[in-house]
């Protein structure tokens, strides 16, 4: 039994780990912003009453932390945001995990009505206007074009438009919380668009358009709607994979393209598609 009596030795700060701690949160409170130039080794030697080394560990500290970027002979950067590391940190791990597409699609299905359902109650006309914008400029490419997998030379074209619709979405929630997420969340989303590989049926990307198609409308019906309530109940559940598409979901590594013929998407998928 341990002695009551005794007292746990307590860890004390080093004085790089306290120069680290005032600057960040200098950074925190806007103080330093992101691009800004943290001020030059000797300044803050003088500022802190701390050498050189000390200098140099916290700004080591800083950078570990995803603050600040170091650049030899430029000199010590707030760094703008820390989304990329986060989306990276999260796939590492979920890779670590074994986790699958199947994973992504899931929580994606259950996430997005979420989304989509703060932004209706809170996005600005001109804010659901630029994401009509983008969104028109997305179908015309899928559908007068043709299919699209993995290899196609469109693909990074198109993800880029999906990134730029989604960061919006997720800006017109106003949620701070949300907003931080977006990075990460579509970090997830890219290994989502199907590779329709060579399954010859010719005519089978249609389906799988019109229900991509269905959705965004639907969304936007929901998002003029001002009615939260609404856009989160119509888009639950609205894309259901056939046993077929699950499994090679299941599969397939998260961050890699399912390769699922858009012909296997079938009448089960999409609200469109059972309504007919």
């Amino acid at each position: 039994m341990p002695d009551r009596g005794s007292k746990r030795p307590m860890r004390r700060e080093t004085l790089a780990e306290r120069v680290a701690a005032d600057i960040t949160d200098r950074i925190l409170d806007g103080s330093l912003e992101g691009g800004a130039a943290l001020p030059t080794e000797p300044e803050l030697e003088d500022e802190y009453g701390v050498s050189r080394s000390v200098v140099r560990d916290a700004t080591r500290l800083l950078a570990a932390r995803g603050l600040v970027d170091v650049h030899q002979g430029r000199g010590v950067f707030v760094t703008e945001t820390q989304d990329k590391g986060f989306a990276d940190a999260l796939l590492l791990a979920l890779r670590r995990d074994r986790a699958t597409a199947l994973d992504s699609f899931e929580f994606m299905e259950a996430f997005l009505p979420l989304v989509v359902s703060l932004a209706t109650a809170h996005a600005t006309d001109e804010e659901i206007d630029a994401l009509a914008e983008i969104e028109r400029r997305l179908p015309r490419r899928l559908s007068s074009d043709g299919p699209v997998s993995k290899t196609d030379p469109r693909i990074e074209e198109i993800q880029k438009l999906h990134n730029a619709f989604f960061e919006k979405l997720f800006a017109a929630t106003h949620n701070k919380v949300l907003q931080r997420l977006a990075s990460p969340v579509l970090a997830l989303r890219r290994g989502l668009l199907i590779d329709s590989g060579e399954d010859g049926e010719g005519g089978t990307m249609t389906r799988a358009e019109r229900i991509d198609r269905r959705f965004f409308d639907l969304m936007f019906e929901c998002l003029r709607s001002r009615d939260p309530t609404r856009a989160f109940s119509e888009l639950v559940g609205f894309f259901h994979l056939p046993p077929e598409a699950t499994r090679i979901m299941g599969e397939t590594p998260i961050g890699k393209f399912p390769r699922i013929a858009a012909g296997s998407l079938n009448k089960e998928a999409g609200k469109e598609e059972r309504d007919e």
